[in-house]
């Protein structure tokens, strides 16, 4: 998105240093296994893989596919069923799979789901709203992103931006600006990244094991990095990024 290539190089560098300067991650700390390369050519299961990935992010793409399936997760359900179906994954397969980290993003899903149901974020959404009347767009802007980042901290990108955007764009439009809201709520979502359960990658990056059984990253190194990280992408949306998108119209 344009709004956020300003501000992405400033944001990597942090990252960088950060991670570098961390006593736990310096150099010679440990060292990653070597996975050794072989040259295999293509067969039936590679092209049947590569297919399935292909139709599969395309109905994901597809609104009317995903209209009709009733949810993404509808779809989601394709791979499982040519990959099983298929004989290419095995019983043994499916028991091997990394349940642990399944059942973490359960429960970040299953949290926000009663946070919407109990509608929750729209009665604290409505309050900080009333408690902004007559706030500047840039402070509104502020106060709703950093309130964005702890929601999305506890569930994941995808659930809050389902459940806070919509909320987002009605009060955006009370302020003459829905697009703006819209937009930085969405950058908002991407930028947090405290918890093991704030995203997928940050979930499937603490059980990452090593051939002893030993997990490379504890919860503690998520939340002590991903802290800070989250703290610099929110200082660089709402001054970088709140004034690009302020000046390209939002």
């Amino acid at each position: 998105m344009v709004p956020n290539l300003p501000g992405q190089p400033l944001m990597n560098t942090s990252f960088w240093l950060i991670l570098t300067t961390s006593t736990r991650f310096r150099p010679g700390k440990f060292a990653l296994p070597i996975i050794p390369s072989h040259v295999e050519a293509f067969t039936a299961p590679h092209y049947l893989i590569l297919g399935t990935v292909a139709v599969t992010i395309s109905l994901w793409c597809w609104k009317p596919a995903v209209a009709i399936a009733g949810s993404e997760g509808i779809i989601a359900c394709l791979p499982i069923l040519v990959f099983y179906g298929s004989g290419l994954l095995s019983k043994e397969d499916f028991n091997n799979l990394p349940w642990n980290v399944i059942m973490l993003v359960a429960g970040g899903v299953s949290l926000g789901s009663a946070v919407e149901a109990s509608k929750l974020l729209r009665i604290v959404g409505g309050a900080i709203s009333q408690s902004m009347s007559g706030a500047s767009l840039w402070m509104v802007t502020t106060v709703f992103s950093c309130f964005i980042f702890i929601v999305s901290s506890a569930t994941s990108h995808t659930v809050s931006a389902i459940i806070i955007l919509p909320l987002l764009a009605e009060i955006g439009a009370g302020i003459g600006h829905p697009r703006l809201m819209v937009m930085g709520g969405a950058l908002a979502c991407s930028c947090a990244m405290a918890l093991p359960v704030s995203s997928f990658p940050n979930t499937a990056a603490v059980s990452v094991e090593n051939e002893l059984g030993k997990q490379y990253l504890q919860p503690s190194d998520i939340v002590k990095l991903g802290v800070q990280m989250t703290v610099i992408c929110a200082s660089v949306l709402i001054s970088f990024g709140f004034g690009i998108m302020y000046l390209m119209g939002f």
